[in-house]
């Protein structure tokens, strides 16, 4: 009999699975004429993130993750932040009562029927269909629910009409989705019942498929009204499967608006893939997140940062959903400094210069703090001198690479701590300098 086209993508991805498995267990007030104004500043307050530079692996030479020093396949420079602990901390005190997280306890066969009704957001954006569990694991879940083995608990966010996004659980719910919805997934390569191998739901004994709907699972709804900042910790902390989520991850997930596409739009606009080389790996939203700190420091300004990333970033996020009239403008200074960004310093820019004695093809990947001040820098400078800093760049490569040199402040600013206030304010004070003095 002729094989399917799905049968046949089933019996290469078990390959694969089997090949795999064995592997895988404050700011200069005093702006020249020079520079233009930014654009209207936030009205309210903000919300911390870290990693600093940004390779990835791809078709494209330029994702090569060989880069020196990069933050995990992101194509930027690792950020190294004076808390090194890896760890989400809640340092500003908030009223106890607004967490709302509540316990509930649904059967299986409810939460399939929520997701068939598209009540549970089994792909919401923060999540990667790519990090898919291979078949033997999901069918060792269906297993352990054979085996009346509680799984852990689930994580939802829940929105104002009580449909759920998963924020951890989302391989597991997939797997019950594929075997009991869906039918795509049959049992393979069980540890204890392997009289169900090769079993769909359909073919189990109808006590065996009451066994599965009816088992209870533990779920943590976090309610709305939860305060972003603990929403955002909830977010940073609790999430067990595959990769922890990473900061822009988390900020994309809790805000949904105009803001998501902006960052989309200018993420993937020709400018931005120019000046950056093409090397920052939009996997993980390490291309928004340089999109973002640009529109963030452009709009709010550095005297609305108080020395936490993440809240900054938070902040900008709901400002830009708040004020879409904006979008337009910020768009049109992004991409206008990542040309100029590209006149001026070409494949290097936003890099430190190379480490002595490097090949030439071991560059540095790209540094997010250098990002920011360069770019936002370049956005202030007026019409008329756009020109001479472009007549003038080969002299103003040499000053960057000289102040990072002989400059040991700017070099920590960009390198060590960079999201205290002292850093950012010695960035953009130092890049400021620079590029004045290339003007007459």
């Amino acid at each position: 009999m002729q094989e399917s086209d799905h049968e046949r993508g089933n019996r290469s991805r078990d390959v694969r699975d089997d090949q795999d498995e064995s592997c895988r267990q404050a700011a200069s007030a005093d702006t020249e004429s020079h520079f233009r104004a930014p654009a209207k500043a936030m009205p309210n307050g903000m919300l911390d993130m870290s990693s600093n530079e940004v390779g990835l692996r791809s078709k494209h030479p330029a994702y090569d993750d060989r880069e020196e020093g990069t933050a995990a396949g992101e194509g930027v420079e690792k950020e190294q932040l004076e808390d090194v602990s890896g760890t989400a901390a809640i340092d500003d005190p908030f009223d106890p009562t607004r967490i709302k997280i509540s316990t509930k306890q649904p059967t299986v066969d409810l939460v399939i029927d929520r997701i068939h009704h598209q009540e549970i957001t089994l792909q919401p954006d923060f999540q990667r269909s790519d990090d898919v569990w291979p078949r033997t694991t999901r069918s060792r879940l269906i297993e352990s629910l054979l085996l009346r083995i509680p799984l852990p608990v689930f994580y939802m966010a829940a929105d104002e009409d009580d449909n759920w996004k998963v924020v951890d659980g989302l391989q597991r719910l997939s797997a019950l989705r594929d075997f009991i919805l869906k039918k795509t997934l049959r049992l393979r390569k069980l540890e204890y019942l392997s009289q169900f191998d090769g079993h769909s739901f359909d073919d189990l004994p109808r006590p065996m498929q009451r066994r599965i709907t009816e088992t209870q699972l533990s779920c943590h709804v976090i309610e709305p009204g939860t305060p972003p900042e603990v929403m955002f910790n909830v977010f940073k902390r609790i999430n067990t499967e595959g990769r922890p989520l990473v900061g822009q991850e988390i900020r994309h997930a809790l805000n949904p608006g105009p803001a998501r596409d902006l960052l989309e739009e200018l993420a993937r606009s020709d400018e931005f893939l120019t000046a950056t080389d093409g090397t920052v790996n939009p996997k993980r939203m390490a291309d928004r997140e340089c999109v973002l700190r640009f529109l963030a420091f452009r709009s709010l300004g550095e005297a609305k940062y108080g020395g936490k990333l993440d809240d900054f970033l938070m902040s900008a996020m709901r400002f830009l959903n708040s004020v879409p009239e904006q979008h337009t403008s910020l768009e049109d200074d992004f991409r206008r400094a990542m040309l100029l960004a590209s006149d001026i310093f070409g494949r290097e820019a936003f890099r430190k210069p190379n480490r002595p004695g490097y090949a030439a093809r071991w560059r540095s990947p790209i540094n997010k703090p250098l990002f920011e001040s360069i770019s936002v820098v370049l956005a202030e400078v007026s019409d008329e001198h756009i020109e001479e800093l472009r007549r003038r760049k080969v002299e103003i490569v040499e000053d960057l690479a000289q102040l990072m040199h002989a400059d040991v402040e700017f070099l920590e600013s960009i390198t060590v701590g960079t999201q205290t206030t002292r850093q950012v304010t010695i960035r953009f004070e130092r890049m400021r300098k620079m590029l004045r003095g290339a003007l007459p």
